[in-house]
């Protein structure tokens, strides 16, 4: 099974092919740089395409997401498959909507990954997780307040930052609380980083 992995990180891509090609009947190829992915028959000759969502390209950051889109619109029969650190639950629907058949988490232990892969190469499964169940997305205003709030700032530091009150920050973060079905700060902190809406480090 050939497999095409679009992944800017070469230390996170080379260990990566390392770790799926200890399945002799898996050989992976590694595009880290985007600019050079040329979108045409060639990339036919994969079984699947693993894809990053956070690609460096010439101007910056390029979403992986919209690499997939382009590539489906052209070879609609393409399997390509999102593997990223970032579980947000508008991201898994769209990966679903441009007709990527799996969502998979790097965390994931190589030899479920290695399950998952084959089972949507070999057997057209469709592989994405479960709902976060979230009632909403962030707003970006709260996503604000979250990533302030991460960096360790009291609520009497985080509202003098927002330049409101005590009480009004409280019901902003009950709000969020509620979004995120979480109870408390460190319930908080743990699911925005799994959701990708603050980084892990």
């Amino acid at each position: 099974m050939k497999i095409l992995l679009i992944e800017d990180h070469k230390m996170v891509a080379t260990s990566l092919k390392m770790s799926l090609e200890t399945d002799e009947s898996i050989s992976v190829d590694i595009v880290n740089n985007v600019r050079k992915l040329s979108i045409n028959e060639s990339v036919l000759n994969y079984d699947l395409l693993l894809i990053d969502i956070n690609l460096t390209g010439i101007e910056g950051t390029i979403n992986g997401l919209d690499v997939a889109e382009e590539l489906i619109n052209k070879y609609e029969d393409l399997k390509i498959v999102i593997l990223t650190a970032y579980k947000l639950d508008f991201y898994i629907k769209r990966a679903k909507r441009i007709g990527c058949k799996g969502f998979i988490s790097k965390e994931e232990e190589t030899s479920k990954l290695i399950e998952d892969i084959k089972s949507i190469a070999l057997k057209g499964k469709a592989i994405f997780p479960e709902d976060n169940h979230m009632l909403e997305p962030l707003t970006n205003s709260e996503i604000h307040i979250v990533k302030l709030h991460s960096n360790g700032l009291s609520r009497k530091e985080l509202a003098k930052a927002l330049n409101t009150n005590v009480r009004s920050l409280a019901v902003s973060l009950s709000r969020i609380y509620q979004k995120l079905g979480v109870r408390n700060y460190q319930e908080m902190i743990d699911k925005v980083r799994e959701l990708g809406y603050v980084d892990s480090f």
